[in-house]
């Protein structure tokens, strides 16, 4: 088997998270999760495997039980589920099991267990490490307990990943960075950033309904999730996620409200990150007189590139006042690095790298 492996899954309510967690019902009575899913049963594990292994095409699947938190559901639901998920990673169907746990679980939960039953990596809703920001969401867990759930789980030798929300009541552009530098400081095996979403019956709703919040503007979002991306980078932690898609993460999508939301969210912040290489790029190789311009890129930064609906390639043509702009994608070229040649190339014509290091 080769490759990332195909995810087969499994989405639990948020009704039983920690209190204050942000996509869970404002109002924590019975009455108020009549509208989020039921606890999914076994059969659900097994389905979505199946489902999972006929669009894999060779590669390993992994369960994955995303949404609410998969320690705070009653121990009988809790205890079916995995043993279901350790039954498919028995006969070798799955590969591993993912949890979404929030950092009050990771601190109380069995992980040696959890790595006998085949669990191989957690994703944890630290959120924020502020004070501040906690207490606004009603949370009552302690600024450091995000990131030392993330030292458990690195000291049980499991795959540990953060989710953080940027945009949260009592946050700041700054709060956020030094949440991704707190965060960063664990050596994370991956990221998430989902910038906060005013979605309706959720806690974040109501302080959106209530006038205690109000979340941040997309522009605002793209500037903020930019600079988190270049702190993770700049890590070497892969960036896994940018932009909650309810459709996707919640059993049942719940109304936006308000907020950033914009399926093409992460190409925004991509191509906001490449904007500057290349203005510096294109700078370095312009001068009056200069008709054409091809920018060489790694296939995987091509569309980045060229922005959102080829507004970054408009915007070069008429700052620089250019004719025509190439772009060349090729192979060789390091992801996150553009070169600028002044003229239009063709493939063979691209001088090779000289003191880069290739990509792999």
């Amino acid at each position: 088997m080769n490759g990332r492996p195909a995810i087969a899954p499994v989405v639990l309510p948020h009704a039983r998270c920690e209190a204050g967690c942000p996509l869970c019902p404002a109002e924590r009575g019975l009455d108020s999760r009549s509208h989020f899913a039921p606890v999914p049963s076994p059969d659900e594990v097994h389905s979505s495997v199946a489902k999972a292994l006929g669009r894999s095409r060779g590669r390993a699947v992994e369960i994955g039980f995303y949404g609410g938190d998969l320690w705070s559901l009653p121990r009988g639901p809790r205890t079916a589920l995995l043993d279901a998920a350790e039954t498919e990673v028995r006969r070798k169907r799955a590969s591993g099991i993912r949890l979404s746990l929030t950092p009050h679980s990771v601190l109380r939960a069995p992980l040696g267990e959890f790595r006998t039953r085949g669990v191989r990596a957690v994703e944890v809703g630290v959120f924020s490490v502020h004070g501040n920001t906690l207490r606004a969401l009603g949370m009552k867990r302690a600024a450091r307990c995000g990131v030392e759930a993330m030292g458990r789980l690195h000291r049980a030798r499991l795959r540990a990943i953060a989710v953080l929300m940027p945009g949260l009541p009592s946050s700041s552009h700054r709060s956020a960075l030094t949440t991704a530098e707190a965060v960063l400081r664990t050596r994370p095996d991956g990221v998430r950033l989902l910038p906060a979403l005013a979605l309706g019956g959720t806690n974040l709703g109501a302080l959106f309904r209530t006038g205690r919040w109000v979340p941040m503007e997309l522009d605002q979002a793209v500037t903020t999730c930019r600079e988190q991306v270049r702190l993770v980078r700049a890590a070497g932690v892969p960036v896994l996620r940018v932009g909650m898609q309810p459709d996707q993460d919640l059993w049942e999508a719940p109304p936006i409200l308000a907020g950033p939301f914009d399926p093409s969210l992460r190409h925004r912040v991509e191509s906001d990150l490449l904007r500057g290489p290349a203005s510096a790029a294109l700078t370095s190789v312009w001068s009056f007189g200069t008709r054409a311009v091809t920018f060489i890129v790694h296939p995987g930064d091509e569309s980045w590139l060229r922005g959102h609906e080829n507004s970054t390639i408009r915007s070069f043509r008429d700052r620089f006042r250019l004719e025509s702009i190439r772009v060349l994608a090729l192979n060789e070229q390091p992801r996150g690095r553009i070169r600028a040649i002044a003229g239009l190339l063709q493939r063979e014509q691209v001088p090779p790298l000289r003191g880069e290091r290739k990509a792999s």
